[in-house]
């Protein structure tokens, strides 16, 4: 009795070799096309068009930019429905007078980067980069939405609130103390209003600062109700349009100065009760640290009451 092996069998039966052949064209197949996917992936993958020129002993502060533009940039753009960027130059200085000579004086004096859009460029001051604690995580995705909203529309002139609103969110910057302070803002009557930040924001930082919280709500107020996704057809729209006020009034149905008047109405409602005062995050803070301090001097003063017990 003869007994082929497996390897026999399947050379003398053209079915078993057939079938064989298929079990190991399907498992070999998706392995193929993930290395094809892989190769064509890595062969259209391109890094963002961003140069950064920066002294050879700033060389630390150009990396963390560039690792930010990298890790940022791509959600930017797609927020914004850019599909295709203009080259972007990043300067890094340690004389930021001189630029501001250059560009008229328009750069703020307590400001750490600026864009400038005309030139697709932005300017980040070095020794304030690095004074402020984790300044270029917002300070760069920042600058780099008012860069890339200006390619996107670049024929439509947008209210200052609208820009720094949409910066501001687009960098994720909003925090439990811009909050509070935005309340106090509007109980101190310091707050400016929407139709008040079209040109330029005050020149003294407290005031823009405030100026800023207030765009920041503006804004996001009125991508809170349709949604954030919006933003990108909107801009298709006004872009289409030529024209903020246009693109608005046809995009939302109603008028800009409609919107500002609606919006500084509940603005005031919301933030300048009383009771906000008891739903503000700094203030439920404190009060749950009141609490925690209270309890543990109480434990405190049990466990040395009993201490005296014992002895």
């Amino acid at each position: 009795m003869m007994v082929m092996s497996s390897w026999a069998r399947a050379s003398l039966n053209p079915r078993v070799r057939l079938r064989r052949r298929d079990v190991i064209r399907r498992f070999l197949a998706p392995f193929i096309l993930l290395f094809i996917l892989f190769l064509f992936g890595a062969a259209v993958a391109a890094p963002l068009p961003i140069t950064i020129n920066a002294n050879a002993r700033y060389h630390r502060v150009a990396a963390k930019i560039g690792t930010i533009c990298e890790a940022q940039g791509p959600r930017i753009a797609a927020e914004l429905g850019l599909t295709r960027l203009e080259p972007i130059e990043i300067d890094v200085v340690d004389d930021v007078h001189a630029y501001n000579r250059e560009h008229g004086g328009r750069l703020p004096e307590w400001g750490i980067a600026f864009a400038v859009l005309e030139e697709n460029r932005i300017i980040v001051d070095v020794k304030r980069a690095t004074r402020e604690f984790n300044s270029l995580d917002e300070v760069v995705p920042h600058e780099l939405s008012h860069i890339l909203v200006h390619q996107r529309a670049p024929d439509v002139h947008f209210p200052l609130w609208f820009l720094e609103g949409c910066a501001q969110w687009q960098a994720r910057e909003w925090s439990m103390v811009d909050q509070w302070e935005l309340v106090q803002g509007v109980w101190q009557h310091s707050s400016p209003r929407l139709s008040d930040m079209y040109g330029r924001y005050p020149a003294e930082e407290t005031r823009a600062q405030q100026a800023y919280r207030v765009a920041y709500a503006g804004f996001t107020d009125l991508f809170a109700e349709v949604g954030f996704d919006d933003l990108a057809p909107f801009l298709a729209e006004a872009e289409r349009q030529r024209s903020f006020e246009n693109g608005f009034r046809t995009y939302f149905g109603y008028s800009v100065a409609e919107y500002q008047a609606f919006f500084q109405d509940g603005f005031e409602k919301k933030y300048g009760s009383a009771w906000m005062a008891l739903q503000s995050g700094p203030l439920l803070a404190f009060a749950a640290g009141l609490f925690l301090i209270v309890i543990l001097r109480y434990w405190i003063r049990r466990r040395r009451k009993f201490a005296r017990l014992d002895d």
